[in-house]
Order: structure tokens, then sequence, then C-alpha cells
């Protein structure tokens, strides 16, 4: 598992709403450049709060990634 991965993704996405609707148009694409496992990439996909921080994402960096795709 790769916690770092995720937590670039995460921040990026926070911070960037045209990569945040990158990953909720093209999730694969978004994530492509990333070292993720499956599970990282199906968990970021989801935008599920629960999922991304069952992979040790803060509750508080999970509630704010919201995917509107």
């Amino acid at each position: 598992m790769s916690l770092e991965a995720v937590y670039q993704v995460v921040e990026r996405a926070v911070s960037d709403p045209e990569f945040l609707d990158l990953c909720a148009k093209d999730p694969d694409g978004a994530l492509a450049s990333y070292d993720l496992t499956p599970e990282e990439k199906k968990a970021i996909a989801s935008g599920n709060a629960d999922m991304l921080g069952a992979l040790g994402v803060d509750e508080r960096r999970s509630k704010s990634f919201r995917l509107s795709g």
C-alpha cells in the first residue's frame, strides 16, 4: 500500500478542482501517474470517505474529498 501516493492524490484533488473533476470522470486517466494499488484506486474513484479512511487517510481530508462525477 502506498499511503503517500493516496495522500498526494487527495491533496491535489482538494486543491485542484480540474483534477477532482477528472478523478470523477476518468479515474483511470487521472490516477495513471500515481503508484496506487487496485484497492487504493477503487477507494479514490468511489470518493467514499469511509473507504479512504480505511486506507489511513485522515478523516478531515477524506471527508473533504468529494467527487461530483
